[in-house]
Formats: structure tokens, sequence, C-alpha cells
């Protein structure tokens, strides 16, 4: 049930975001790893916000840096308050994969957010079986996402980001 949940939540995606077509060109520089765990202050506790860990930047769209965070929003595992700070923040520093301040985010965030929700599903349930035990809480929230999105209708399926 777990599985098909999983996969049927991948059938959702284009085929591009499943490894089944080319990838639509990107064109700015993207982080490739971003997540409330790659910003710390500097100097420590009042300093600026930087951001950590480079070792996955490259060019792509701007959305899939905000894939975690907007998908473990999605799943329940980050609070609306901390999510909104986070997101107006980004806005505020001129972070362009969110659409503009005051709008809606998720016709930018939505496909980012699923692909990466389902990859964390999936890689839950094989750790899981690999290790011959169930899922932890965080885990079943993922797996639980994924029962979300495979239940969208296709008339509620979000518009390409712009």
């Amino acid at each position: 049930v777990e599985a098909g949940a999983v996969r049927a939540a991948a059938r959702t995606l284009p085929a591009w975001a499943r490894g089944e077509a080319p990838a639509p060109a990107g064109g700015v520089l993207c982080h490739g790893d971003l997540h409330l765990g790659q910003l710390v202050r500097f100097p420590v506790p009042e300093g600026s916000w930087r951001l950590i860990d480079v070792d996955d930047l490259g060019v792509g769209t701007p959305a899939w840096d905000l894939a975690r965070p907007a998908a473990w929003y999605a799943a329940g595992l980050v609070d609306a308050e901390t999510w909104l700070r986070f997101l107006d923040a980004y806005r505020d520093a001129g972070g362009p994969g969110a659409g503009p301040p005051g709008c809606d985010p998720w016709p930018e965030l939505d496909l980012a957010a699923r692909a990466l929700t389902v990859q964390t599903a999936a890689l839950a349930l094989a750790k899981a079986a690999g290790e011959e035990r169930g899922l932890e809480d965080v885990e079943r929230l993922m797996v639980d996402a994924c029962v979300r999105i495979a239940a969208l209708p296709p008339h509620l399926e979000p518009e390409p980001a712009s």
C-alpha cells in the first residue's frame, strides 16, 4: 500500500521530473540543497544569516532550492510560523523561487515540493525495508503526503510554474 502510494504520487510528476525526459533549461545560480539547516548566523547569535554547504551549487530553476522546506511544510514537519518566516526572509532577500512577496508561492513551488516528497518517501521506504523495521514518524509523514498527492483529482493539478 505504501509503495503503491509513492509510485502513484510519482506518476503525478512530469516525465522529466521522473528522469524519463530531458529537464527544461534552467538559468540561475541555485544552492542545490537548501534547507533550514543550511542557514547559520554569523557572528553568533545576532549576526546576519549565512548560507553554508555549497557543494551542490549549480544552474537551475530557483523553486527547486525551496523544495525541501516547502515539502517539509506541506507534510507537516515545519509549522506555519516557521515556514512563513523563512519564506518572507527568502523573498525579502530577493530570492526568486517563490514568486513576489504577497503572492501565493505554491504555483512556483508545487512541483519541486511534490518531487522531493516522492523522493524522500521512496528513500524512507527503502531504508525501512533494508533495516527490516516500520516507518519512523517523519518517514510516515512523507508517505502520508504521497497518499494525499496521489489522491489529487487531475483537474486540480497545478498549472506549470511561470
